[in-house]
């Protein structure tokens, strides 16, 4: 696994349980509005860790974690993800994987095989090709769109505790979309907004929502 980031404890990543945070190197998506611009682009790549220091800490700190939270990047583009989460497993430590959902052949192994407890699945926008493929970088083509949703439906119709969740910002979204979306994923979508501290394009012309209107937004 190409491991960019670590961190040891927290509290918010995966709601109720005590987790530690890998931060996989590498994506298939562009999204202008990314605030892991380190772990996406090539050009600004760092050190990969080495793994045997984060089974170290795992193996010597697991009765007092609860999980590890495996985010990105996208963590599905590597193909020794299974073997790494079986690892991980054998500590007695749950799983929460976060995914863009390019990769469903690799969520349906990884669910078929009982390794993972909770996916956080991004979706970007309405589901529809054009407006999705431009929110990610036009880095998709009417294929790998088909992707994404078939792993709606896999996770949908899976036994594992999941969400969907839309990071929203201004002149990307519309209240009316987020509204769209709320509507269509029902108790099982999230939204987060936008941080404009660290982006990966700095020429869009993106901004968060007040205070109070992303509180209006939580009841459509």
């Amino acid at each position: 696994m190409k491991i960019a980031g670590f961190k040891k404890q927290s509290l918010i990543d995966y709601s109720g349980n005590i987790s530690s945070v890998i931060f996989t190197q590498g994506c298939n998506f562009r999204c202008g509005y990314c605030h892991n611009p380190d772990l996406v682009l090539p050009e600004r790549f760092g050190d990969t860790y080495d793994e045997n220091i984060i089974f170290d800490y795992l193996s010597k700190y697991n009765k007092l974690l609860d999980a590890v939270c495996i985010t990105g990047g996208e963590p599905t583009i590597h193909k020794d993800l299974p073997n790494f989460i079986i690892k991980i497993k054998e500590l007695g430590l749950k799983i929460k994987l976060d995914s863009n959902g390019t990769n469903p052949e690799m969520l349906k192994y990884l669910f078929e095989n009982n390794l993972v407890d909770f996916v956080a699945m991004d979706i970007k926008h309405l589901l529809e090709f054009d407006i999705y493929n431009q929110t990610v970088g036009n880095w998709i083509n009417k294929g790998e769109f088909s992707k994404i949703l078939n792993s709606i439906n896999i996770i949908k119709n899976s036994r594992i505790d999941y969400e969907f969740r839309t990071t929203i910002a201004k002149n990307l979204h519309s209240k009316e979309q987020i509204r769209t979306l709320r509507k269509k994923f029902g108790t099982h979508y999230q939204i987060q907004n936008f941080n404009p501290e660290i982006v990966l394009n700095t020429n869009l012309n993106l901004e968060p929502f007040s205070e109070s209107e992303y509180k209006e937004l939580f009841y459509f």
